[in-house]
């Protein structure tokens, strides 16, 4: 690897918010995640970077392009977003090419709820901007940016009292070229005002009437005729498609596109427009009522009608709509455009599941995708097949919709498991494809649960266990579908597949109103005709499915489970921290405690789920729990501002451990909880983090040179002081040679830090990388963890690559590939 810093994977949800999704001319998808901008790559099915400014959730984002959908000059792309820390940012490339706040809005005094924006003029460099945010403050801001600056100026402010702006959408009208905004109230109207930049001043022009509930979408299109088309939908489950046509021929030469001579014909509103001194006539029609979803409407998109070699429309206008009802339906005019009859083309979505519908949806720019995010933050995308005329669906990308909280290699470094605050834990594999591309991508998730997830600790390939804000440690066992799929995506091959095969069920379902995953054999996968419930409840039962490439949205709902094979009892509070030995044979846990009765840590026997013996040490909850590399240690710290280690016993058969060594508030040297420790990779060492931002690195000492009871185990060193609580550590899997041990350091700011340690060193630590927010994560580091391994999943000639998990309360997942060479 030439470069010593590179992400290999992100992984992470769109936020739960309309408007939050926005496909650009780029062919790339821009998405609110968490407080973040994400750049997501459709046709690579990746998330490639993550643009980190925003104090609070981004709440919508949009591509601003060149308004000509015929225009091939995408140089200028640049990004809007708004937020909930009251402000709006313009993202454009730097001299590097890499997206950076350009500008800055700021002036609502509440949370921006929705943001809209086009260019003005054709300048190539900062080209003028519009931009129109709409905020809970109620009111509407419009900005502009003059060509050739960088700042944007507040030229106006629309109030409303009390009320609400749900949406705002710009677009230039033909032949005037005069700027139009289109606002959607909580009064159920639709306001439009033209835009005059040079006074600068907003005039309302007309008010368009008809929906019963309040709107959540609008978007335009331009007619080839010199109309514009105008879809809004609300929460009156109905899409209304407004028509503007000019209606001053003395000025402009033009005639509505419909025909006067109909006897039929649809009722029409003039209004006025005023620019340069001159008046233009515009009527407003109803053109369509669209009805057919059977629930709130989020979102409309048009399609973007593409041109062939000619300069010519090669497809006819479409309208896309996505609701709560969990569909996307294509809309399109019938066979005779001029009826202005608008048919149902497709209908594509859920049946079952546990999802809540559709917040927003998009069409790609050759009109050929469709893509909808969903209630949990997953994505769904279909492709149009030419020659049988359906929608398939398509590869997309995911993760978590709220703070991951754990996240854990399997024991060989395959994969990794994470777990959340969503109340799912997802399993993160390579695709290994022929010809050595390797991707990485979401391959299971083998628990969705009805508490948040708070940790987990993998015991072999095939099983793992997981505590949530409930007493019970759950268990949880890899299902043979899961299997066969995961050999085959990844190209595993091992010797005893088919003893796991014979062993394992098939897969697993939750009943309804249940919390537990329960195991399903083949047998049980037929359908019975008199199972009611079954019919009632079909998001509830499993069906076997054989892949060759990483599942879509709808089998990771339904079909990766993983069987519940056990419960652990024992804890009276919260499940905190877990962890397993590296043997797989020993399991312990700890829970929420303010006592130390409480604050026990239970060792279990992971071969008959036996309670072996409570370690007692400390006076508040554990937040973190461990097992050297060689199994002979556990190690322990908690809130208390403590650890302790417990050694394992060499006497009998049956595994006990004594505790060895502990701190108390006169040899801790932390003066704050303790958050997370690592153990070198020997067994040697141990280092341990905490809120005040101190690392401290204990063990390796001369018991007779010991002033602190702690014998071997005193502090190492001088401690690292950092500006930041430290949140996370991991030592890498091996020493490098005369360079000392490889430490991570996740920061509650969301940046990771990358040190050497040395002893035998005046000063025995050396900084060696520091990861941004942009490049880490823009909310606190929960955990890191190395692959146990050097070099890549799935690569055919072994690299001194180091791959470094990292979860953050930002939602996201992310694989950090270093340079171990470079270190």
């Amino acid at each position: 690897m030439a470069a010593p810093y590179a992400t290999r994977y992100i992984s992470t949800a769109c936020n739960r918010t309309p408007g939050s999704l926005s496909w650009g001319g780029n062919n790339l998808i821009c998405f609110g995640a968490c407080n973040s901008v994400a750049i997501y790559d459709p046709e690579a099915a990746k998330i490639t970077e993550t643009l980190s400014h925003h104090k609070g959730r981004v709440n919508s984002v949009k591509w601003v392009q060149p308004g000509n959908y015929k225009s091939k000059d995408l140089s200028r792309i640049e990004i809007v977003s708004a937020s909930s820390d009251k402000s709006g940012v313009v993202w454009s490339k730097d001299d590097t090419g890499n997206f950076m706040p350009s500008a800055l809005l700021i002036g609502h005094s509440d949370v921006v709820t929705q943001i809209d924006s086009i260019y003005l003029d054709d300048k190539i460099n900062c080209p003028a901007l519009l931009v129109v945010t709409a905020s809970a403050d109620s009111t509407v801001k419009l900005w502009l940016r003059n060509t050739g600056s960088n700042e944007l100026t507040c030229i106006h402010t629309l109030r409303s009292g009390s009320g609400l702006f749900t949406s705002v959408k710009l677009c230039i009208l033909p032949r005037n070229n005069v700027p139009l905004l289109a606002v959607a109230s909580d009064d159920a109207k639709i306001h439009l005002y033209t835009v005059n930049v040079e006074i600068p001043s907003v005039h309302l022009v007309h008010n368009l009437t008809g929906h019963e509930d309040w709107l959540r979408s609008l978007d335009f299109a331009i007619h080839d005729a010199g109309d514009v088309l105008l879809a809004s939908a609300g929460q009156d489950m109905l899409i209304r498609i407004w028509r503007l046509s000019p209606r001053d021929s003395g000025n402009c030469g033009h005639h509505s596109s419909f025909d006067p001579k109909k006897e039929i014909k649809l009722e029409e509103e003039i209004f006025s427009i005023e620019t340069r001194g001159v008046t233009y006539h515009w009527a407003a029609i109803l053109d369509s009522v669209l009805a057919g979803h059977e629930g709130w409407v989020y979102s409309v998109c048009w399609h973007p009608r593409v041109c062939d070699s000619s300069g010519k429309e090669n497809q006819p206008f479409c309208l896309l709509s996505a609701s709560l009802d969990k569909t996307m339906v294509v809309w399109a005019l019938g066979s005779d455009e001029a009826d202005s009859v608008w048919l149902e083309k497709a209908r594509v979505g859920e049946v079952g599941g546990n999802t809540l519908g559709f917040y927003g949806c998009q069409f790609a720019p050759d009109g050929k995708s469709i893509l909808a995010h969903g209630y949990q933050g997953s994505f769904h995308l279909w492709h149009h097949s030419e020659d049988s005329d359906i929608w398939l669906p398509g590869l997309t990308v995911g993760g978590h919709f709220d703070e991951v909280t754990d996240l854990d290699w399997e024991p060989d470094g395959v994969f990794l498991i994470s777990v959340s605050a969503d109340q799912t834990s997802r399993l993160h594999a390579p695709w290994v494809q022929s010809g050595g591309k390797v991707s990485w991508h979401e391959l299971a998730r083998p628990q969705v649960h009805g508490y948040d997830i708070q940790c987990l600790a993998i015991l072999s390939r095939y099983q793992y266990a997981s505590g949530a804000e409930e007493k019970v440690v759950r268990l949880f066992k890899a299902p043979g579908n899961f299997i066969e799929n995961f050999q085959r995506i990844c190209c595993i091959k091992e010797d005893n597949v088919d003893q796991l095969l014979a062993a394992a069920p098939a897969g697993a379902s939750v009943p309804s109103l249940g919390l537990s995953n329960k195991a399903v054999f083949d047998g049980d996968t037929v359908l019975s005709s008199g199972d009611s419930n079954q019919a009632e409840f079909p998001e509830g039962y499993f069906t076997p499915v054989s892949l060759a490439e990483p599942p879509k949205e709808e089998d990771l709902l339904q079909n990766t489970l993983w069987p519940e094979i056990q419960k652990l009892y024992g804890h009276g509070y919260e499940l905190f921290s877990l962890a397993a030995s590296h043997d797989g044979k020993l399991l312990v846990s700890a829970c929420k405690a303010s006592s130390s009765q409480h604050a026990a840590i239970i060792l279990w026997d992971a071969l008959n789920w036996q309670q072996l013996q409570k370690l007692h040490s400390h006076e508040l909850t554990v937040t973190q729990l461990s097992f050297s590399p060689n199994d002979k240690f556990i190690l322990s710290v908690s809130r208390d501002r403590c650890w302790s280690i417990f050694e394992r016993q060499a006497d009998g058969t049956t595994a006990s451990y004594q505790l060895l060594a502990s701190t108390n508030k006169s040899t801790c040297i932390h003066t704050r909880i303790i958050w997370s420790s690592a153990w070198t990779p020997d067994s040697k060492y141990f280092s341990t983090g905490s809120r005040e931002g101190k690392i401290v690195v204990w063990g390796g000492n001369d018991v007779l040179e010991d002033k602190s009871n702690l014998g071997y185990w005193s502090s190492a060193g001088t401690p690292l002081i950092l500006k930041d609580s430290v949140t996370s550590l991991a030592f890498a899997p091996q020493l490098n040679p005369g360079k000392g041990y490889l430490l991570a350091a996740g920061l509650e700011a969301g940046n990771i830090l990358l040190y050497t340690w040395k002893r035998d060193q005046s000063d025995p630590w050396t900084p060696i990388l520091s990861l941004n927010q942009n490049q880490a994560h823009h909310l606190t580091v929960k955990q890191l963890s190395f692959r146990p391994h050097i070099g890549e999943v799935g690569e055919q000639e072994k690299s001194s690559t180091l791959l470094l998990a990292s979860a953050g309360a930002d939602h996201t997942v992310k694989i950090h590939a270093l340079s171990f060479n470079y270190i």
